[in-house]
């Protein structure tokens, strides 16, 4: 079974990820941490499935409405939560706001995988391939092309993508105040089961064991898990099954990939031709310290973007992804903003280094050096 890399974060750990895994637990998915850079696999039949998933639902009558009805609610629910105070309530009180947490968590990103670029594949081809040459895929998206002779099918295609662009980017933002970033819930729970347990590796924990030290058990240290581990999903005990260590580091070695040298090929999410010097930005959610690299004029190349990384955006004369699709982030920016932009090419971030010179041909997808 072949996987691909779907989504990287440059820090994450266990705890996260048992939050993360239970809403793909159904496609076989793979995280791979790495002295604590955090990847996420899914096989290739999985793409495939969440695409036929993403077309079944958007034919749906007005589906993008039940996402939005489930965005308040999940919006309401994130405010009040980081409404209340956790840096004095006692050991119950935490482990109740613990465990409201969790809940929330896994409601979210069960529906919020479902915005994710890859459930949108098959919608972009069918769309791409009824439209031919008449005019861009970019303006159906901005609302340009007239839908409204379409047959039935291919206009609910159309209306569905078109409103879910913009519910997406609310997701995503939403998606950082509940578990990404300084100022998430998320990260404050973090700090207070460091600080209540007096151990470093309880983010390296499941929540069975954080319980278990909670409940006064003495538990081995579980830090080699933050250099090496791989991790599945155990679908009959609905549990992590982690594997750490010298074994983790040999299955890992088995995902790594071919990187092209001079080229990569992706997605062309906002058309155009441009010239300029490569800048490596991580995907970081304080991407102000990048800034004194970042220069007027260059092409930004990310594993990916979201809402907190504007502020890099905003300097960048073309914009290259190792992640995403026509519905990502950085495709959905990119047009607002009429940056030539390249997505999903999978290798951009390893095959070029600061100040390569690139040619980002986002007409037909390909960049390269120059």
């Amino acid at each position: 079974m072949k996987y691909e890399p779907i989504f990287k974060l440059p820090y994450s750990n266990v705890f996260i990820t048992e939050l993360f895994m239970p809403a793909y637990s159904a496609f076989s998915p793979i995280v791979t941490i790495k002295n604590g850079a955090w990847e996420f696999y899914l096989p290739e039949d999985a793409l495939r499935e969440t695409a036929k998933r993403g077309y079944e639902i958007a034919l749906r009558e007005k589906a993008y409405e039940s996402y939005s009805k489930k965005y308040e609610s999940f919006f309401a629910s994130t405010a009040e939560l980081k409404s209340k105070s956790i840096t004095h309530i006692s050991k119950e009180k935490f482990l109740e706001f613990l465990t409201e947490f969790r809940k929330l968590a896994l409601n979210f990103l069960k529906a919020y995988n479902e915005t994710e670029f890859f459930y949108f594949a098959r919608i972009e081809k069918e769309i791409s391939d009824y439209i031919e040459d008449k005019f861009s895929f970019e303006e159906v998206l901005s609302g340009e092309a007239d839908i409204a002779s379409w047959p039935e099918n291919m206009r609910k295609l159309a209306d569905y993508i078109i409103n879910m662009q913009h519910i997406k980017l609310e997701y995503r933002k939403l998606m950082n105040s509940l578990a990404l970033g300084q100022d998430s819930l998320l990260s404050g729970i973090l700090q207070q089961l460091q600080a209540r347990t007096s151990r470093k590796d309880a983010v390296s924990m499941t929540f069975e064991e954080i319980l278990k030290l909670f409940a006064g058990e003495n538990l081995k240290d579980s830090f080699e898990r933050h250099v090496y581990s791989f991790i599945t999903w155990d679908a009959e005990n609905n549990k992590l099954k982690i594997i750490s260590g010298g074994e983790a580091y040999r299955k890992i070695r088995e995902l790594d990939n071919y990187i092209p040298k001079n080229e990569v090929i992706g997605t062309p999410a906002c058309k155009g031709i441009i010239r300029g010097k490569a800048r490596i930005i991580p995907f970081s959610m304080n991407p102000e310290e990048y800034l004194h690299k970042m220069q007027d004029g260059e092409i930004l190349i990310s594993d990916t973007t979201g809402p907190e990384m504007m502020i890099v955006i905003e300097k960048a004369a073309g914009i290259v992804t190792d992640e995403g699709g026509m519905m990502s982030h950085a495709a959905v920016v990119s047009r607002e903003f009429s940056i030539p932009c390249v997505v999903g090419t999978i290798y951009a971030t390893k095959t070029f280094k600061d100040g390569d010179m690139i040619e980002v041909n986002a007409n037909n997808g390909i960049v390269k050096k120059i």
